[in-house]
């Protein structure tokens, strides 16, 4: 079953939009990790141009990755129609098992806890629900997205030591629910 995500109507009703990735989008990739990734090499003695020129290498070098890693792969951006610019990405990955793989989201820091996040991993848990997929995922133990993923039903299956695998599966439908006469309230 081939990997899609159609962009939430929350997020459509305030103007995003999403696409997949094209080598248009990647200027603004590489700046949006850049923001992301910055504070962690300020205590670098390094002059500016050499700090985003390694973040640089890294985006690549995760791009690189993704694709040559996954038999598929969706690379995604999440655009801001209204103001013209890239408020995001989502990276996703089909493996052989058929569960899906939360590779990357990351948003702008001006669009963090906003909902956006929340809204696109819902889509998504939404879409392997109807494909009856699991999702997967790594997150480091510092990341505040933990927080977020565990309240919309990931629990931990594995840790790296740094980081959790966690995985996400549909909560199974009982048969009595779905047969119930109309007056019967749900337990």
């Amino acid at each position: 079953m081939p990997l899609h995500l159609a962009c939430p109507a929350p997020l459509l009703a305030q103007g995003f939009v999403t696409h997949e990735e094209c080598p248009a989008h990647l200027p603004a990739l590489r700046v949006l990790l850049r923001r992301q990734r910055w504070d962690e090499f300020a205590m670098l003695p390094w002059d500016d141009a050499a700090k985003a020129a390694l973040i640089d290498q890294q985006f690549d070098a995760q791009h690189r990755h993704y694709a040559g890693a996954h038999p598929e792969v969706l690379f995604l951006v999440l655009l801001d129609q209204e103001h013209e610019r890239v408020a995001g990405r989502i990276y996703l990955a089909a493996d052989e098992a058929g569960d899906i793989r939360l590779l990357d989201i990351l948003l702008s820091p001006e669009d963090r806890c906003t909902g956006l996040g929340t809204a696109l991993i819902g889509a998504l848990l939404d879409q392997a629900a109807a494909d009856g997929r699991r999702v997967l995922l790594e997150v480091a133990k510092g990341n505040p997205a933990a927080g977020l993923y565990r309240r919309l039903g990931f629990h931990a299956v594995g840790d790296t030591g740094i980081g959790w695998h966690m995985a996400w599966t549909a909560a199974p439908v009982r048969a009595w629910k779905a047969h119930r006469p109309l007056s019967m309230p749900i337990p």
